[in-house]
């Protein structure tokens, strides 16, 4: 308005001055001038001379204005192309509707977003809209009918269909950008589109990874709490089975062939899984070999359970070779077992791992005395801890004889743990346990070193001149260092590894032939003496056993036990001691409590043997005493 009124005092004064000029000048001339020719002319000159002055007034307002104007144009040119810059650069299509006549024009960033040309599509509103997503045409339309209603921008997602047929994901922006001065309505609104794909492709990759297993593609642990929850929030009255899977045996896939080959492994155990799994069912990756199930129809559990078991049942191919895995599953039932997702998973697991302890390759449900057994369980490896600590584990020697010389050749340690009340517990109540929690590591430094001590003892007081056999677990000898600990405690204590026998059991061996032989021949480089002990029990190879670099068999004491009666058990002990003297071992039966066990012993030319009949286990001060006594 103010430029208007501007506008007008500038026209008023010039028809101010003009009115002024061409009266007043006329005037003067006349008054001045009484020839009429002479004031012709002088009229002439005088509207020249306006002329003139006129002409010089608008040419320097007209080149004021158009200075103005170019500036004005030269700055909004550069506005534009830094806003054009500014737009190519973020990548940004940018479009402007007119409201009026409903067309819209596009930048040609926003038509490659769809691999468009112009000529691929009109000018039309309704031919653009026509390529958004049919479910997401409410999310345009109500946000731009808000943006036309209260004028306030808005920033939304949405789809719209490429060129070649897939959807593109768009960020899109507008705003009302013109509007009627009289009507205030909206003339025209313009915004930008961005093609973010790729971040919906991330987004849905990091909420995918969030809530599924990347090796198997199965739901995870967090997938599978919603789910539970929500099944439970789903029915009043709902049932269902909580499974929990746990692989047998895949430990030993992961040692022998590498964790790539384990991974294909539970890749094809998770697709055999879902494969004989019902559509009602839904399965879960827990972690590790561990896996979940929920069945809804819990009628039909145990049938279930055993076809899961014998999905398993053919063999996984690795490298050519053929394996074999088991399943263990705990079962609990909702609301029965638990109400809700930690009750049902910790029950589960307890009766999982209930199947584990009666043989594997089954399956448990679960009961409430199973709690009672994993608490006992707990308490044990609490008292364990404590008993390290304070010194609670004791050493027993029973001596080995030679059955032709009758003499005491050497002695086997046996840990004893000897409680504060003075009762003493047999290693069966507690190794067991100390090896799952893998304290029997430093059980068995406190029993070698303990031993090492008597041993001086007996050397230094000239009792002693045969070997001390020490038992040592399959966890002691799978630690790296292990070699090297008990090496260095001979060297503190001066005394000579090839004093000692180190006894591994027969299973030990055979669960990774090729490892035991690596960790024994180790040992046996370094001094140690090495036998087998409960020989019979496991399943040697023949060609395995000709490569260990053993010294010695240990006949287990249930071959000995029946050898009066039991024909099957005095054949299996011929055998063994044949076995060892074809092979040049030493061959030691331990359990002898009778003299019909002796004599058919010494007959079938057994070297050496331990048990009742000759000592009971005796502690450091009793077997220090039995061999005064020699």
């Amino acid at each position: 308005m103010s430029r208007h009124l501007s506008e007008l005092r500038i026209v008023f004064i010039y028809f101010i001055f003009a009115s002024g000029w061409i009266l007043f000048s006329d005037f003067v001339l006349e008054f001045f001038i009484k020839d009429m020719n002479t004031l012709a002319s002088w009229q002439t000159y005088k509207g020249l001379f306006f002329i003139t002055i006129t002409s010089t007034i608008l040419f320097f307002l007209i080149k004021t204005h158009t200075s103005k104007l170019y500036k004005v144009q030269k700055e909004l040119e550069g506005t534009k192309q830094r806003l054009e810059l500014v737009i190519q650069g973020a990548n940004l299509g940018y479009w402007d509707w007119n409201y009026e006549t409903n067309s819209q024009i596009v930048n040609d960033t926003w038509l490659s977003f769809l691999g468009l040309q112009r000529d691929d599509i009109a000018n039309s509103i309704i031919d653009w809209s026509a390529r958004i997503h049919p479910d997401d045409i409410a999310i345009t339309t109500n946000a731009i009918a808000q943006t036309i209603e209260d004028f306030i921008p808005y920033v939304i997602e949405f789809r719209m269909l490429h060129k070649d047929g897939h959807w593109v994901w768009i960020e899109g922006s507008g705003a009302v950008v013109s509007v009627d001065a009289k009507s205030g309505k909206p003339l025209r609104l313009a915004g930008t589109h961005k093609d973010i794909s790729n971040r919906k492709k991330a987004e849905e990759k990091i909420s995918f990874l969030a809530l599924n297993d990347p090796l198997t593609k199965l739901p995870n642990r967090f997938y599978l709490k919603d789910k539970l929850e929500s099944l439970i929030h789903s029915q009043k009255d709902i049932k269902f089975a909580f499974l929990f899977l746990d692989l047998d045996y895949f430990k030993n896939v992961n040692d022998l062939y590498g964790h790539s080959e384990g991974d294909k492994v539970i890749q094809e155990v998770a697709e055999r899984f879902k494969n004989s799994m019902n559509t009602s069912d839904f399965i879960a990756r827990a972690g590790g070999d561990e896996f979940v199930i929920l069945k809804q129809n819990i009628d039909t559990i145990e049938e279930e359970c055993k076809k899961l078991i014998q999905v398993l049942e053919k063999p996984f191919i690795i490298k050519g070779l053929e394996i074999h895995l088991g399943i263990s599953i705990g079962i609990s039932l909702f609301p029965k077992d638990g109400t809700n997702f930690e009750e049902l998973f910790k029950n589960s697991d307890i009766a999982m791992y209930v199947a584990k302890e009666n043989g594997k390759n089954r399956y448990e449900m679960y009961q409430t005395k199973m709690t009672d057994s994993i608490v006992e369980s707990v308490k044990l490896d609490n008292e364990i801890q404590k008993a390290i600590e304070n010194d609670e584990f004791v050493v027993y020697f029973q001596p080995q004889i030679n059955l032709n010389s009758k003499k005491v050749i050497g002695a086997e340690a046996l840990v004893r743990w000897k409680k504060p009340n003075s009762r003493l517990v047999f290693p069966d109540a507690f190794i067991k346990k100390s090896e799952e929690n893998r304290t029997i590591i430093k059980i068995g430094i406190i029993v070698f070193k303990k031993s090492l001590e008597q041993l001086l003892r007996w050397k230094s007081n000239n009792l002693f001149e045969g070997i001390l056999a020490i038992n040592i677990s399959a966890v002691q000898l799978e630690e790296d260092d292990f070699a090297i600990t008990i090496e260095n405690i001979c060297k503190e204590m001066d005394i000579q590894p090839t004093d000692i026998e180190l006894e591994v059991t027969e299973s030990y061996i055979m669960k990774n032939p090729q490892k035991s032989i690596k960790t024994l021949r180790n040992l046996k480089n370094l001094g140690f003496n090495i036998s087998i002990d409960d020989f019979g029990t496991g399943y040697s190879s023949l060609s395995y056993l000709k490569q260990l670099p053993v010294d010695k068999l240990k006949i287990d004491r249930s071959f000995i036990k029946d050898l009066a009666d039991n024909n099957e058990d005095r054949a299996i002990s011929k055998t063994i001691i044949s076995l060892a003297k074809n092979l040049e071992l030493e061959v030691l039966a331990e359990g002898v409590e009778t003299e019909v066990q002796r004599k058919f012993l010494e007959d079938n030319l057994c070297d050496s043997v331990q048990g009742y009949l000759f000592s009971v286990p005796l502690d450091s001060e009793a077997f220090y005493a039995y061999l005064k006594s020699l």
